[in-house]
């Protein structure tokens, strides 16, 4: 699995690698304006295609009422996701965006200071080797929620890509579909729950779907499904996610702190993830137009006990 990129300013890069975080923030906030409806449009389609489903909106409607099939709470999610493209388990989407590229230049001028900055490269391989969904529970192991998420994939551009990677995931539903009417009483519940991850992975997958416009971006996409702001448990759902994500990923994931910020004329949901970056930050790529020397990066990641990270400035003669 290849090394991601995370291009920012000077002043970005010293606040990630002094507070060891990582900032996901709510995908919906990010600068492209189709970010999930474009999936939601591919992913209906494939649903369509598979006979899953008929209709749009509020008129979809599920063939053979196989959504009877999930416990009621997880009907209403699915009902809401599909019909109103809200995100799985209809709560926020928080994520961070990197790139495969090290040196793009298109990078440094979106998200690299106009070149001035760095790009961070990071082996987030732990994130891709678990199963999306996991439980979270109490500290004494009461499960609050069963179906948290986390995915980190790269995005699929365009139509067709997005129909193939659609059709795949529909059909995997499909089969848990006909799985879970053949199951005997006994296996049931075994088969539910594959059918509800088949589901909310599917719906998941609309946050890693964008454009061929932004296609030179080769984008990776780290993202965690955070709580429904709108129930009551929010704040102990919130809390339990912060401590289960360390206990998911104790090899990687140190912390985790929710928090809301401003920026410009709206307030941005954002998870800071702690990171292990002796084990995550594996190089450096300094900006075209950054003065910053290969010394300068290894005192700063020395500081933060980061000593084997490959540190290089760009090959660009962009000024």
């Amino acid at each position: 699995m290849p090394l991601t990129y995370h291009y920012c300013s000077l002043e970005t890069a010293c606040a990630i690698i002094s507070n060891a975080s990582l900032r996901l923030c709510d995908i919906t906030k990010s600068n492209d304006s189709a970010e999930i409806t474009y999936g939601y449009a591919a992913a209906l389609d494939s649903l369509k295609r598979i006979g899953l489903i008929s209709g749009s909106g509020p008129t979809l409607e599920f063939a053979d009422h196989w959504i009877e099939l999930l416990r009621p709470e997880y009907q209403t999610l699915l009902r809401e996701a599909l019909s109103r493209h809200l995100l799985p388990p209809n709560r926020l989407c928080y994520a961070v965006c990197l790139s495969e590229r090290a040196d793009q230049l298109s990078q440094w001028r979106a998200y690299g200071d106009d070149g001035r900055g760095v790009a961070l490269g990071f082996d987030l391989s732990t994130f891709a080797q678990r199963e999306p969904s996991f439980t979270v529970c109490r500290d004494d192991g009461h499960p609050l929620e069963t179906h948290m998420m986390t995915l980190y994939r790269p995005i699929v551009y365009g139509r067709e890509r997005s129909t193939e990677c659609f059709d795949e995931l529909a059909a995997r539903m499909a089969r848990n579909v006909h799985d879970l009417r053949a199951a005997s009483a006994r296996t049931q519940d075994a088969v539910r729950a594959r059918l509800l991850d088949a589901t909310l992975e599917f719906i998941a997958a609309t946050a890693f779907c964008k454009k061929r416009f932004f296609r030179e971006e080769r984008e990776w996409r780290l993202a965690i499904w955070g709580p429904n702001a709108n129930t009551a448990d929010f704040e102990t759902l919130q809390e339990g996610l912060a401590h289960a994500l360390p206990r998911r990923f104790p090899d990687t994931v140190t912390h985790a702190r929710f928090t809301v910020l401003p920026r410009t004329d709206r307030l941005v949901p954002t998870i800071d993830l702690g990171l292990d970056l002796g084990r995550t930050l594996r190089a450096v790529m300094i900006g075209p137009r950054c003065t910053a020397s290969e010394q300068d990066i290894r005192m700063l990641l020395a500081s933060a006990g980061v000593g084997v990270a490959d540190v290089a400035h760009s090959r660009g003669t962009y000024r």
